[in-house]
């Protein structure tokens, strides 16, 4: 019962942010190209990433369940970020001011995106349900899609993390 308001919430949002069908996404398609300004303004495509490694992280202030997972998410991309690793965080909160503070009080070291009209979380990535994670590999290929709070500490993530960074397809 507790999961209602959150899935409700979540719909309105799908409907506020989405006028046009939204494509979905699948493991082992092309992530879907996109530009986004991090908190700072800094535009990041992520073609620019191409030859990295990256875990799209989608998620917003007022998810719980998201901050939570932030802590070990920032773990992880500090163990393999000089070895290739990339961690966007998007986030779909209407005002950046929400955001930086959820991420300045989490001590995120990685790039905070703003969508805040949805043009990726919905349009590009029909995501639904925060908070998500999508891999994609150093083809610019999604390896996988993580739905829920993940602990990015696991030795099964933090293996299959090592096994992409040294060019090698997981399971």
């Amino acid at each position: 019962m507790r999961r209602l308001p959150y899935a409700l919430a979540l719909f309105a949002c799908a409907l506020i942010f989405s006028p046009a069908p939204a494509s979905s996404i699948t493991s082992g398609e092309a992530a879907p190209i996109f530009e986004l300004a991090d908190l700072q303004g800094k535009k990041h495509t992520l073609s620019d990433y191409l030859g990295k490694v990256v875990l799209i992280n989608f998620w917003t202030s007022w998810c719980r369940e998201c901050i939570t997972e932030m802590s070990s998410l920032n773990t992880l991309y500090t163990k393999f970020n000089r070895q290739g690793l990339v961690v966007l965080g998007v986030t779909v909160d209407r005002k950046s001011e929400d955001a930086g503070a959820a991420a300045k009080k989490a001590r995120i070291d990685f790039p905070i995106l703003l969508d805040s009209k949805g043009e990726v979380f919905i349009k590009k990535y029909a995501v639904i349900g925060l908070p998500t994670t999508i891999i994609v590999d150093r083809k610019g290929i999604i390896t996988e899609i993580l739905l829920g709070t993940q602990d990015f500490q696991e030795k099964e993530i933090t293996d299959r993390m090592a096994s992409l960074l040294k060019g090698k397809s997981i399971p």
